[in-house]
């Protein structure tokens, strides 16, 4: 498990995810197993001029469990969860819903991983939404609701000129903006 993990992070970092704006770091000198991950969003997305901060964690049993992998920094996606647990073993805030993590394969690697991640900047996806009212949101008036308060949310947080690593993790992030 952790040549594993280590081998990966070592080529993530050797060879980057080209022109996706994914950086991977430690969060802990010598800790390979929490990560940091940075993302710039893509300029043609809702959440463009973005700088987004996420954290891995992965198991003792990795690969044979996915990591868990959440955003740190506040972000308007449907497929992201929008709320504090409310019980233990609960999905944390910033939970990502995709693909690669619900139905993990041994197979797969953060290089897959991150990627999926990445694309949800430009797809959003209702069927899996944490919260009809984001998923409402979307497929109401083309988006238009629903793609404001993306850009809301990202000047708001992921701006380039603040630095919004540590906020209030009690933060509602379905308060309405309008």
């Amino acid at each position: 498990m952790a040549q594993r993990i280590y081998d990966e992070y070592k080529e993530l970092n050797k060879d980057p995810i080209g022109n996706c704006g994914i950086t991977v770091g430690l969060l802990n000198e010598g800790i390979y197993t929490d990560w940091k991950i940075t993302l710039t969003a893509p300029k043609d997305t809702p959440y463009k001029d973005g700088l987004f901060f996420l954290n891995a964690n992965f198991p003792d049993d990795y690969p044979n469990k996915p990591p868990e992998v959440y955003f740190i920094t506040p972000i308007y996606h449907m497929n992201v969860k929008p709320t504090a647990p409310k019980s233990k073993g609960e999905e944390s805030l910033g939970h990502i819903c995709i693909s690669t993590l619900n139905w993990w394969q041994p197979q797969y690697k953060m290089r897959e991983v991150l990627l999926n991640i990445y694309s949800l900047f430009y797809m959003h996806n209702p069927d899996s939404a944490y919260g009809i009212e984001r998923a409402k949101e979307y497929n109401e008036d083309e988006g238009a609701i629903y793609l404001n308060k993306a850009q809301y949310f990202t000047k708001k947080y992921a701006t380039f000129q603040k630095n919004y690593t540590e906020y209030d993790r009690t933060l509602d992030w379905d308060f309405n903006i309008y």
